[in-house]
């Protein structure tokens, strides 16, 4: 406790000092401006050229042969004004978003006249506005803005009818497999936040939030490689940001859809209201679910009397469902102060039947299960942010996350003759809470120069109180047990990040983030506890070139950390499988990971390339061993390997014709697990393509096709699958109202997820089969009317992307 608060107190007197200098540059302006430098004035109104009415928040820049002389904001009136100017010739720059940039050059103070009315300026809007829909021009797929890629979800028609998960297969550097398990470049350890905002229903696992986010409601995904000291220190790999729809364009607009297919059916709404300095907008979703699988094992053991084989096989039937909702509010007080917030709700229910068979050298069991899940999930944020002046702005975020999830899973067993010998019901009530407190200042200065700094804090709690009762009919017997399992964890951080061009054609990010971590863990039911303090300095730095205007090449290096959840931690024992048990470790330790990245991007005509090779090299890093006790694969996890992966991703898009777009990715990597238990390393690869084309009168076509190779695990391997996907789409109603057709997997029946481990003691082969063959029809449609004059600031919003979530349940 000493340290964090010596460390919020340095932090607070840091904040403190940049407020006063920033105040003290302010007073000391003031008094300059105080002195007789000059009685010139020049002020204006800014309107709508269409609609006449004053545009605020407008950035009014004064220049004086070619250099910024001062800066400002227009009201909530249009007006804006400069005063005490010295004589001579001035130039006046004002940009807005959903404008057309606009110039207003030689205008002179002179002794006499010192003050200059320029008047009504009339700004025109930059887009094109028809009827009732704004249309604007559509965004390439792939997109690449320096510090992070952006994948534009919407501009895709093969992701009408499914869900994050989908959508995310598609996305550049990133894998998927059919649990929903996300990777990027070949490692899991990555944050997924929405709308830049984290929630506890990721934390548990991200495999199963996904599937409760419909695609439809995706607006697009940004990859973040390097993130700087701004974001927290976790996610050693990188943050993956899903943007939902919403509209900041003053009016009302939204859609309606419905997706119906043979694995999933979807329907979906989204309003978006803007009226003065009120915006509001709300979303809500229901989505359907059926999956069929089938699964196989074959282990076998090596013993001083031989070899010990077990075989099992079974099916599983997946149903599920879910609604979504989400409602958004932000006000502008006035042109310097702006509320916001916000509230997502996610619940979903999902149900398995199975049977399975398995046979060892002395004994046939028939096992069928019922598994049963109810999860519901809440966020609500309230933030708040104080323009001084264009880009010196002062931001306080709160958040408040929580996920109740309850579960079940029966399990009856019978021998070969048929004859029920073994019941086991289990049951477990878990709960993550999360509480953040998050303050930002960015300031900045005359030569192009930005200083950031901020604290954060964060409050996580879990609980999980599980229990099972195991019945043997034939026996006679009877046995019940419980789990009860409290973890908490607190972390207290701040950064400081300077950013500043360098010569020419230069520019360097720097900065550090200190965070301190504080963890306990109760284990009730057998009176354990375990506890953690660590503290963490994480560098950060970047230097980037442009050459010739469209070539950037740029360096990055950073020190991540990842920090298991519950997922990791719980030492509940899955039994679920009696030849496959699965347990937490609540003893991990937090992952360590240096990341370096050199990349060039550049653009030409209708094309674009973004190649980046990279380095990391992970101690302590979390790994999956799994080991043999009795007749049961125990599968758990353990800090005990380095993680050296190197590679190169490329990624880039391309316009054959103006209606053909081919966009794609390929990240090829080394990866290289050492430790005690052994080593293991292999080339591995993931690519992608995407095509679409516009045939006219409304119609358009996309295929989608990826693949990924055999990945290594410490102990074995996991095998190679691919993907591909088809869909055609027709707009009709002046392009208001849509309807889609598409396939999912039409080259083959089944995916294999499956996997193989190898060890001195034993060999074990898993195949997992999913069916992914599916059909669907869509429809959508939008309604509403935009104004483009009238657009809201981008709000400041928490990213807790800071701790390595569970994989798939």
């Amino acid at each position: 406790m000493k340290k964090r608060a010596l460390f919020l107190l340095g932090l607070l007197c840091l904040c403190l000092s940049v407020f006063t200098q920033s105040q003290a540059q302010n007073t000391s302006s003031q008094l300059a401006l105080a002195e007789p430098k000059g009685n010139g004035k020049i002020s204006g109104v800014l309107t709508d050229s269409l609609t006449g009415k004053p545009v605020e928040f407008v950035t009014v820049a004064l220049l004086q042969n070619g250099k910024s002389v001062d800066g400002t904001l227009s009201d909530a009136h249009g007006k804006f004004s400069f005063s005490r100017l010295a004589k001579g010739e001035y130039e006046l720059n004002f940009s807005f978003i959903g404008y057309q940039a606009k110039t207003i050059r030689q205008i002179s103070i002179t002794e006499k006249d010192p003050e200059v009315v320029v008047g009504n300026v009339k700004l025109n809007s930059a887009a094109t506005k028809l009827q009732e829909v704004t249309v604007v021009g559509q965004k390439p797929l792939i997109e690449d803005k320096v510090d992070r890629l952006v994948y534009n979800a919407e501009q895709d028609i093969s992701n009408s009818g499914g869900n994050a998960a989908d959508v995310l297969k598609k996305v550049p550097s990133l894998s998927v497999d059919v649990d929903g398990n996300v990777q990027l470049r070949g490692s899991s350890n990555v944050r997924v936040l929405i709308n830049n905002k984290p929630s506890t229903i990721m934390a548990s696992s991200v495999a199963d939030a996904l599937k409760q986010i419909p695609s439809d409601m995706i607006k697009s995904v940004e990859v973040i490689t390097s993130p700087s000291a701004k974001y927290d220190a976790e996610g050693s790999a990188g943050i993956i940001n899903i943007i939902t729809k919403k509209n900041s364009l003053e009016g009302t607009n939204g859609n309606v859809g419905l997706s119906v297919g043979t694995r999933n059916s979807n329907g979906w709404s989204n309003l978006n209201v803007r009226k003065g300095k009120l915006g509001v907008n709300m979303s809500l979703s229901r989505f359907e679910f059926y999956i069929p699988n089938e699964t196989s094992l074959e282990r076998t053991e090596y013993t001083e009397g031989g070899t010990r084989v077990t075989r099992q096989s079974g099916k599983m039937r997946m149903r599920g469902g879910g609604t979504y909702a989400q409602l958004g509010l932000d006000f502008d007080l006035d042109s310097m102060n702006t509320f916001s917030a916000g509230l997502r709700i996610n619940g979903g229910n999902f149900r398995g039947r199975g049977s399975q068979q398995t046979i060892l050298p002395d004994e046939l069991t028939n096992s069928f299960t019922h598994n049963r899940q109810r999860r519901l999930s809440k966020d609500l944020n309230l933030d708040y942010t104080h323009i001084f002046r264009p880009q010196q702005e002062l931001s306080i975020l709160t958040q408040y996350s929580e996920t109740d999830l309850n579960s079940s899973a029966d399990q009856d067993r019978l021998n070969q003759d048929e004859q029920l010998f073994y019941l086991q019901r289990n049951a477990n009530e878990g709960m993550n809470r999360e509480i953040t407190l998050q303050t930002d200042y960015t300031h900045p200065f005359g030569n192009k120069t930005t200083l950031e700094v901020g604290a954060k804090t964060i409050f996580r709690k879990a609980n999980s109180d599980a229990a099972y009762d195991i019945t043997l009919p034939l026996q006679d017997q009877r046995t019940l047990s419980d789990n009860i399992f409290h973890y908490d964890q607190e972390v207290w951080g701040g950064y400081v990040s300077y950013g500043l061009p360098l010569l020419k054609n230069y520019n360097l990010k720097a900065g550090v983030r200190y965070e301190q971590t504080r963890i306990k863990g109760n284990l009730l039911s057998q009176s354990k506890t375990f506890e953690d303090d660590y503290g963490n300095f994480i560098p950060n730095i970047t230097l980037s070139r442009t050459l010739k205007e469209n070539h950037t090449v740029k360096a990055s290096y950073t020190q991540r950390i990842q920090r298991p959840l519950i997922f990791y931690l719980n030492p509940y024992r899955d039994e679920r499988d009696p030849t496959f048990i699965f347990v937490g470790n609540p003893t991990l330790d937090a992952e360590v990971t240096h990341a370096y990245e050199l990349g060039y991007s550049t653009f030409f005509k209708t094309s674009s390339v973004n190649v980046a090779f990279y380095l990391r090299q992970t101690d302590n890093a979390i790994q999956a061993i799994n080991r043999v006790e009795g007749k049961a694969t125990i599968r758990t996890f353990e800090n005990l390997a380095q993680l050296t992966s190197y590679g190169v991703s490329v990624s880039g898009s391309t316009k054959p014709v103006p209606k053909w777009n081919i966009n794609g990715s390929l990240n090829a990597y080394r990866s290289r697990l050492q430790s005690e238990l052994g080593s293991n390393d292999a080339w591995q690869y993931n690519l992608n393509v995407n095509s679409g084309y516009e045939f006219g009168k409304g119609f358009t076509a996309q295929v989608y096709a990826g693949y990924n190779a055999p990945s290594v695990t410490l102990q074995g391997r996991n095998f190679a699958w691919h993907y591909t996907s088809f869909s055609v789409k027709k707009e009709f109603l002046e392009k208001k109202a849509s309807v889609t057709l598409g396939i999912n997997n039409p080259l083959s029946e089944s995916i294999n997820y499956g996997s193989r481990v190898s060890t001195p003691a034993f060999t074990q082969t898993n195949n997992f089969l999913n069916f992914q063959r599916s059909f669907r029809i869509g429809f959508d449609y939008k309604f509403g009317q935009l104004d483009a004059s009238k657009t809201t600031r981008k709000k400041k919003a928490i990213r807790n992307d800071d701790a390595k979530q569970g994989e798939g349940s």
